[in-house]
């Protein structure tokens, strides 16, 4: 264990140790405490060598992982690269019940999520970890790197970002962008907030600029809802969702 610890270090995964055939933190700040620092590694794993290791994904690590979680996750996401192209060729652990697929973060933040991509199909990204090999899971089975999988990790297919960062998005829920074009048909009285919410959401999470949000918010208001909505209320739909935006930005960085 202290060796592959090492190794991982040595590549830029900051790592810490989990409790022996357990997902728990075994020092008491948890991911909070990951490092490549081979001295305290060695300090880490000297006392429990048969500790497993984790390593924090998302900012820390530069990678952020899919976990599939079973045969219903991986029918789940069969149906995803049918809709939207196959994920290409990266690295990959098989688990005790699936596999941990490996991407490199991109330039959009990205945080943890169950099931908010599909049944079955979980994000460890910010604010999270992983196990890694030769860790053993709580049933006894041990993890393994794939020998069908590449060298390399590879960039995620912008599908994939999109996907998560609207599932994880401030009020713009989990569509694709291609089901925003529905909102050009027009939006009917009952729908009108909800729906320039979720609009407004998608291009702040985008990181466009807060004052031409709510110009392209009231422009949109004007041309495509029915009635209109008043522009106290824009003035209150872009304040609103800009302030849970910061928020987010803010506990990210944090």
């Amino acid at each position: 264990m202290l060796r592959n610890a090492l190794n991982l270090a040595r590549k830029g995964l900051p790592v810490f140790p989990c409790v022996p055939r357990g997902k728990h933190p075994a020092v008491a700040t948890g991911l909070k405490a990951a490092t490549t620092d081979p001295q305290i590694i060695r300090e880490w794993w000297g006392p429990m060598p048969d500790a497993n290791i984790a390593f924090a994904t998302g900012t820390p690590s530069k990678i952020f992982v899919l976990d599939v979680d079973g045969i219903d996750a991986e029918a789940e996401l069969r149906k995803l690269e049918a809709k939207h192209g196959a994920l290409p060729a990266t690295v990959e652990v098989i688990t005790a019940r699936g596999r941990h697929v490996y991407f490199k973060m991109p330039a959009a933040p990205i945080r943890n999520s169950a099931g908010k991509l599909a049944l079955g199909l979980d994000i460890r990204a910010t604010g999270g970890y992983v196990l890694v090999p030769p860790s053993i899971h709580p049933t006894g089975r041990r993890y393994e790197w794939s020998v069908d999988c590449a060298g390399a990790i590879a960039d995620a297919p912008s599908w994939l970002t999109e996907r998560i960062t609207d599932a994880n998005g401030a009020g713009n829920g989990s569509k694709p962008p291609s089901e925003w074009r529905t909102l050009v048909q027009g939006i009917n009285e009952g729908a009108r907030d909800c729906s320039l919410t979720k609009l407004t959401g998608y291009l702040l999470r985008r990181r466009v600029d807060p004052f031409v949000v709510r110009e392209l918010i009231r422009s949109f208001n004007a041309t495509r809802c029915t009635p209109h909505l008043p522009d106290k209320d824009i003035e209150r739909i872009v304040s609103s969702v800009a302030g849970l935006e910061l928020k987010r930005r803010q506990a990210s960085n944090g």
